[in-house]
């Protein structure tokens, strides 16, 4: 009897390992059966679909049949979770966001735009719902990393930023103007051609005045005075083209794609101020001289006033009314708002230089003041720069409906250098992790 029950149990057992290795060789075998699996699954089902694809091209990894229906599947659940967003249904939202971003080989482009989408959703948002109903663009972003790839562009990762010294490695960055474009007056300061003639643009000089207190620095014994004379003429040349208000203005037209008529002579920009401040914060501590404070203060208030009283601050309302609390600083003033990422950033950085001076506790406080709301509106409006995989120009896509986002590939390493900045400035998570995101998009080519 002992010796019947053994023998049964070795049949069974036998049995049982046949049978499973005949279910494994029919798994291994049936690509097709998955994929009419597949096929019966309507498309308002994306959710079974993609548990049943995650399966196959775990299985079956070079057919391109899974891989293709990954992505369109996983597409639908985006556009759901989309418009579960923009009815408020964020729960719903988050829960597809999330599948899309965990299933294995879905595109990273999809990934990319659900990620953004889901940053969004998480803090309740849908107020700026141009974003959310954004057309998909997933074969234009793929354009865009290829074409930053084959571009030759570069981007610097700041490390640390000290107001008194270099000023985000400025001198390292190759000029945006060819050989033709610039004329260098008897003075040695750089000037721009515009429509066939050369004109001064207060925010070269700027960069070129920072570039020359870098390389100040850095120079040798033999170079230094030279090299802070240069620097210094940049800083009085700023105290000599201020207006009595305060504003630094530009003397030639210039057209802004988002406004139908030229900006007119005149015309003025926060980041030509914001600048300003970097350049004459440093001007002041290096010589203790008064009229680089004075000068410095004059723009400080220019800065501060508001777009409707002629000056260069605006806010958010732009995007949305209820946004009209969050304070930005406009690099190009126009209607619609652009709302032009680099300026905001660079403008907050000559803010921050400013709070640094200790020459008087009022302006001091006061520069700290708008330092920090305006870092408060950029932690807001960081992800509707983000387009799911590249990082626009500016917001003109949300503010004038109907045009494409704005993509400057020259500008891209420029927003992760200050963002990197503003990290060392701050330490605030939100702009080392997107400094990180941003990098990760073009790095990743």
């Amino acid at each position: 009897m002992k010796h019947l029950k053994k023998i049964i149990y070795i049949i069974c057992f036998i049995a049982v390992f046949s049978l499973k290795s005949a279910y494994v060789h029919a798994y291994e075998n049936s690509a097709d059966e998955y994929y009419k699996l597949i096929c019966e699954c309507s498309y308002s089902e994306p959710y079974k679909a993609i548990k049943i694809l995650s399966e196959a091209h775990e299985l079956y990894p070079k057919d391109e049949r899974f891989i293709q229906e990954l992505n369109n599947r996983a597409k639908v659940i985006l556009s759901w979770s989309k418009g579960s967003q923009l009815n408020g249904k964020f729960d719903g939202a988050i829960y597809g966001y999330n599948i899309i971003i965990k299933t294995n080989d879905i595109s990273q482009i999809i990934k990319d735009e659900a990620n953004v989408c889901m940053i969004l959703s998480k803090r309740g948002e849908k107020a700026i719902n141009g974003r959310i109903n954004l057309p998909q663009q997933f074969d234009s972003v793929e354009n865009y990393q290829n074409e930053y790839e084959k571009s030759g562009y570069e981007y610097q990762r700041i490390g640390c930023y000290n107001t008194f010294g270099n000023y985000l490695y400025i001198e390292n960055v190759s000029s945006y103007s060819t050989e033709n474009d610039i004329l260098f007056d008897g003075m040695g300061f750089p000037m721009l051609k515009y429509s066939g003639k050369f004109y001064y643009n207060p925010i070269t000089i700027e960069q070129y005045t920072l570039s020359s207190y870098n390389r100040y620095l850095n120079a040798q014994d033999e170079n230094k005075a030279y090299l802070k004379n240069q620097f210094l003429n940049g800083a009085n040349w700023i105290i000599n083209n201020i207006d009595e208000d305060g504003a630094l203005r530009y003397e030639f037209n210039y057209k802004h794609y988002l406004c139908d008529e030229e900006f007119k002579p005149g015309w003025v920009s926060a980041m030509a101020q914001g600048q300003a401040l970097s350049v004459l914060s440093r001007a002041y501590h290096l010589t203790g001289d008064k009229k680089y404070f004075n000068a410095g203060n004059n723009i400080f208030k220019f800065l501060t006033t508001n777009i409707s009283d002629g000056g260069v601050m605006d806010n958010l309302g732009g995007l949305d009314e209820s946004l009209k609390d969050y304070i930005f600083f406009q690099l190009y003033v126009t209607k619609p708002q652009s709302y032009t990422l680099n300026g905001h950033m660079y403008t907050l950085i000559g803010i921050y230089d400013w709070s640094n001076l200790d020459a008087d506790k009022e302006v001091k406080e006061k520069a700290k003041f708008y330092f920090e709301q305006g870092l408060k509106t950029l932690k807001y409006i960081l992800p509707y720069y983000d387009i799911g995989g590249f990082v626009t120009y500016d917001l003109g896509y949300l503010t004038k409906p109907g045009i494409k986002p704005t993509v400057n590939l020259s500008y891209y390493g420029c927003h992760i250098t200050l963002l990197d900045a503003l990290y060392e400035i701050t330490k605030d998570k939100t702009f080392g992790d997107y400094a990180y995101l941003w990098n990760h998009y073009v790095e990743k080519y």
